[in-house]
């Protein structure tokens, strides 16, 4: 940390000097303008104007031949919070700017604005004003109880055109997951956004977090619809009223903590922690006795059984989710209850 003393004016103006090498460095010269802002802790931070500029990289396609791995690359990008993504190559072939083109329309705000044989110019217009993190959350938690309820009734059923449709829409919910990493992303490198965001980075780290594991939960809606396709025959009584009681509960739980997490709700977060302990058991003797009753289907029935315990100890990390974002930020604070 570099030092400057304060100076006042004859007309009580206060002054500090800037340091020659950041000065420099930001080309700022006579008449330069700065933006001032003070932040949540009280410290003044210093914004020169073209530091937005700089929220631009490039990306060599060399060696990127495989889908998956290009994929994986410009999501990587586009989390990190970069507007421009320049692509390039020697030689852009036909089957790599179809692959840009498909994965581009995966990423919320995402276009494709430039092509030559060498470049492909990749342009994110996704504003965080556009997605407030409150309503699209609540949009992620929508659509993943929507496809845990289908994804139950479709194994109850052996209803193969239901099921199909429940992997179907987990796109929708990966892009939005997605949208809430890229927000994240931006508000800790950028220092001005947390303000326009209204949400301290601390809450919105939170709120991604409760997506993501809502985002895993719609990816076990996705097994358990592939266990039901996976079926040879529908499931018997027995089984269809044991899975149904405990969808039942796992739903309950994943609702309640949602709920708790949205108020800051400490009370209501302790009271879906306090089912915790009784709930592996109770899952493990169904999974069991479930198998017994039809073994030559053990295999797509114990991926259900599965499924519906991991989504509820995803419940219950949400619940203590919930417990932290209810913690005051600051002494003074009375959020919480």
């Amino acid at each position: 940390m570099e030092k400057r003393r304060v100076q006042v004016t004859g007309g009580g103006t206060f002054f500090v000097t800037l340091p020659k090498r950041w000065a420099e460095r930001w080309e700022l010269s006579s008449g330069a303008e700065l933006g001032l802002v003070e932040d949540g802790s009280g410290a003044l931070l210093l914004v020169p104007q073209s530091l937005g500029e700089l929220n631009r990289c490039e990306l060599d396609l060399r060696g990127r031949e495989e889908r998956e791995l290009l994929q994986r690359d410009i999501i990587s990008l586009y989390i990190a919070g970069y507007d421009t993504i320049v692509l390039r190559g020697e030689r852009i072939r036909p089957e790599m700017r179809r692959a840009v083109r498909e994965i581009s329309q995966i990423l919320v705000g995402l276009e494709i604005l430039e092509e030559t044989h060498k470049t492909i110019l990749l342009q994110c217009f996704l504003n965080v004003r556009d997605f407030p993190v409150e309503r699209t959350l609540r949009r992620i938690d929508a659509i993943t109880l929507e496809m845990l309820t289908d994804a139950i009734s479709a194994f109850t059923r052996r209803d193969e055109e239901l099921a199909k449709d429940v992997v179907e829409r987990d796109d929708d919910v990966d892009r939005l997951e997605l949208v809430v990493a890229r927000q994240l992303s931006l508000l800790l490198r950028d220092l001005l956004l947390e303000e326009e965001v209204g949400l301290p980075k601390l809450h919105f780290f939170y709120y991604h977090a409760v997506a993501k594991q809502l985002e895993r939960i719609a990816d076990h809606a996705v097994k358990i619809s592939q266990g039901t396709l996976a079926l040879t025959a529908p499931p018997r009584e027995p089984i269809v009223q044991r899975v149904q009681e405990l969808s039942e509960t796992t739903q309950h739980v994943v609702v309640e903590a949602v709920e708790a997490f949205l108020a800051r709700n400490s009370a209501g977060a302790n009271q879906v922690l306090a089912q915790r302990t009784s709930g592996e058991r109770l899952f493990e003797l169904a999974r069991i006795s479930a198998m017994a009753d039809q073994p030559e289907d053990a295999h797509p029935i114990s991926i259900v059984m599965d499924s519906l315990l991991r989504v509820r100890e995803y419940g219950y990390n949400i619940a203590e989710t919930a417990l932290n974002v209810s913690v005051p930020l600051h002494p003074n604070d009375t959020e919480g209850s």
